[in-house]
């Protein structure tokens, strides 16, 4: 209890720190899915923004004959900015970010033979630079380390049995020296017990594993359901891994008994062993397939005063459920606190948030500062809105603006970089609002947008579901 006491203190100066320090960054890679391991989609470079966002044009444009559903990692390797991308043939794409020119490829096992997006590589790469690693899941339920230079095959582990559903989605992250990922299955049809996974990063070997499903809890049978199919969060300064679960199996193709532990929850696991600390039920005998598709997100509230010496800082966990609930819930050094706020949106969302801090400073006395914390949320729904949340210093959350841009489905993660928040949508098109809600341009795509966008050295990469990845920049240069 005393270290991770002591590990929270030291967290609120290295968050401030982070804060101070991130509006002296001009570039910087996008190593994973949502970027960092709060999850939370924001760039802190400076070359974008609402002034010349209209001005994006296509850099370059490369094709993979297949869908693209996953999101862009970019990462300097050796001085070389590369994009890695994997598309629903089975083929793992390397890329030059700037000139969008092959570096390499990577063909996954197949099983069984692949057809017309059939092989589908549905998790976003993350990349280890100082250990030239990169690493991405598959439909055949592999979790793959590749070296990132050459494309050559470093590991690989199966978590589960691809002729029974099993698929990893989840987008790998990596954290003291093991990598972590979900398992998951298509469409739950059929439903597979999900599974939280550590690896050791360089070996492969196997760390730990979490089943998403307590059969104690289940009243006959075996129960399925569980699936982790969105990407973790870590709090880094606690050791704590953070994972949404999907739906029970009633709602499963063919359809068992509900557990009660742990579908449709939020959890929190000791990433050390795998224990698991505490979880939040969301949902409770679940019938209507109400799962936590999106990846959670780790953020901060408070205030720090140096005149009084007083500072009052909170910690979250915001996630979003299909059912359209938005829950932030209270954490600390222990995991999850008990505390939990709920909005209730007008959809359900898919798609994962991204959330961009602010801070407001004012002077108390001679030399000293009152410094408030605080956060706008982005969340994209299904009934093709975004919904632009508002977390005050207080650790209050409301609602600031619904913004309709689309008759169709928003799945694609958002990304926020200065005044702005880009995001993708099923209806072909590339949208962008400032950080208030409001809606200030659009670009055309060829195909719908199910990834996430990535941000590096001022350039704008996504990948489409006619099988383009898309590189875009100020006036295209």
């Amino acid at each position: 209890m005393h270290n991770r006491s002591c590990r929270r203190f030291a967290l609120i100066s290295l968050l401030i720190y982070t804060i101070s320090a991130a509006s002296y960054a001009s570039s910087e890679d996008w190593p994973k899915f949502l970027r960092d391991l709060n999850n939370s989609a924001n760039s802190a470079e400076t070359g974008i923004d609402s002034s010349n966002v209209s001005t994006l044009r296509a850099k370059w444009v490369f094709s993979t004959g297949y869908e693209v559903s996953a999101s862009p990692a970019v990462a300097t390797i050796k001085g070389e900015s590369i994009l890695y991308l994997g598309s629903w043939d089975g083929t793992f794409h390397a890329l030059n970010a700037v000139t969008g020119q092959k570096i390499w490829s990577f063909t996954i096992d197949i099983i069984p033979p692949c057809t017309t997006n059939s092989c589908r590589i549905g998790s976003s790469a993350a990349v280890d630079v100082a250990n030239n690693l990169v690493f991405f899941g598959t439909m055949n339920a592999y979790l793959y380390a590749l070296n990132a230079t050459t494309g050559a095959l470093v590991w690989k582990q199966q978590l589960g049995d691809p002729t029974k559903g099993a698929e990893v989605w989840s987008s790998p992250v990596f954290y003291n020296g093991m990598v972590f990922v979900g398992l998951a299955s298509h469409t739950d049809s059929p439903c597979i017990i999900g599974l939280v996974n550590a690896y050791h990063e360089l070996s492969g070997n196997p760390v730990w594993s979490f089943s998403t499903i307590d059969q104690n809890s289940c009243s006959s049978g075996t129960c399925v359901g569980g699936a982790v199919w969105s990407s973790l969060a870590i709090d880094a300064t606690n050791g704590i891994v953070y994972a949404g679960t999907g739906n029970p199996g009633a709602s499963c193709t063919p359809p068992t008994q509900n557990a009660t532990r742990y579908p449709d929850a939020v959890l929190a696991l000791d990433a050390a062993n795998g224990t698991l600390l505490n979880y939040y039920l969301a949902v409770a005998n679940d019938t209507q397939d109400n799962d936590f598709g999106t990846s959670p997100m780790l953020h901060m509230s408070g205030k720090t005063n140096q005149c009084t010496g007083h500072n009052t800082i909170a910690y979250w966990v915001s996630d979003m459920n299909k059912a359209g609930g938005i829950f932030t819930l209270g954490r600390n050094a222990n995991g999850l606190t008990g505390t939990r706020q709920k909005l209730q949106g007008p959809s359900g969302s898919i798609a994962s948030g991204a959330f961009r801090e602010q801070t407001v400073t004012t002077q108390c006395s001679t030399g000293k500062q009152l410094v408030q914390y605080s956060n706008n949320i982005f969340v994209p729904n299904q009934a093709g809105d975004l919904l632009t949340l508002f977390q005050s210093y207080t650790g209050k959350v409301s609602l600031k603006a619904t913004t309709k841009v689309s008759q169709k489905a928003n799945y694609s993660a958002p990304a926020v970089i200065k005044d702005i928040v880009l995001f993708g949508s099923n209806d072909g098109h590339v949208y962008v609002t400032n950080t208030n809600g409001t809606k200030l341009t659009s670009f055309t795509v060829k195909g719908g947008v199910f990834g996430g966008i990535a941000i590096s050295n001022n350039r704008i990469y996504y990948g489409s579901s006619q099988g383009y990845i898309y590189c875009m920049s100020p006036n295209g240069m």
